[in-house]
């Protein structure tokens, strides 16, 4: 089975890393973002409940979910637990490799929001009542931006951005509100409104630098199977 999985996932040049116990796999999923999780729900214990405990936490709470049964799990069930897809056991090669490219997408939709890219450039920053702070952007993701500046911004206050990525032509304007801020002038911006072009831009210009390239594969399965 692990085979298999494998020779799926590199066709869309996903690694894939097994653990084979509920234990080992919340300890991982509690400490590292994965693109996607492969649930075994029958024959590894408690794999329905490891499903279930990575839909309300944090880090991969958004993760694409694979469900792998054999009888004691329906499909229905197995949606239920929170699976985005459904892959029946014995795996068949052809329906595993389509599956997984059917998730591509929603996996890279998944790594551009969270995955932050170290950047070294500058920008403004506009808060309160229309005042202009020069800020130093020191990574950003298609979800949100840190920056550093020379004063201290009002957490979950609105402001709005415009700086010029490395290699970019025209400058991004982007409404968005303080996540967080720290007395020493380090916050992160959550975007909220992103025109369009705006969008289109940071995909590309992520893409050109490969944050689409790589990811993990994590299964919950025996690694002997």
């Amino acid at each position: 089975m692990v085979k298999t999985l494998r020779r799926a996932l590199d066709t869309v040049n996903v690694d894939l890393q097994v653990s084979s116990s509920a234990e080992e796999t919340l300890h991982l999923l509690n400490r590292h973002k994965y693109d996607a999780l492969l649930v075994d729900c029958d024959d590894v214990q408690h794999g329905p409940f490891v499903l279930g405990e990575m839909r309300k936490g944090k880090s991969n709470k958004s993760c694409i979910a694979f469900a792998l049964i054999n009888h004691a799990t329906t499909i229905q069930q197995a949606f239920e637990m929170g699976a985005n897809f459904v892959l029946d056991k014995p795996l068949a090669m052809d329906r595993t490799t389509r599956s997984v490219r059917a998730a591509q997408g929603l996996i890279m939709r998944e790594r551009r929001r969270y995955h932050r890219y170290l950047v070294n450039a500058t920008g403004t920053i506009i808060v309160d009542a229309g005042t202009e702070v020069p800020v130093s952007i020191t990574n950003i993701s298609e979800g949100g931006i840190s920056i550093e500046c020379a004063r201290h911004l009002d957490e979950r206050g609105a402001a709005r951005l415009k700086f010029t990525l490395p290699g970019a032509r025209k400058p991004l304007e982007i409404k968005g509100e303080i996540a967080w801020s720290g007395t020493d002038g380090r916050a992160g911006i959550r975007f909220q409104v992103l025109p369009i072009a705006a969008k289109e831009a940071l995909e590309e210009w992520m893409e050109k630098r490969g944050l689409m390239s790589d990811g993990a594969m994590f299964i919950n399965a025996t690694a002997s199977a």
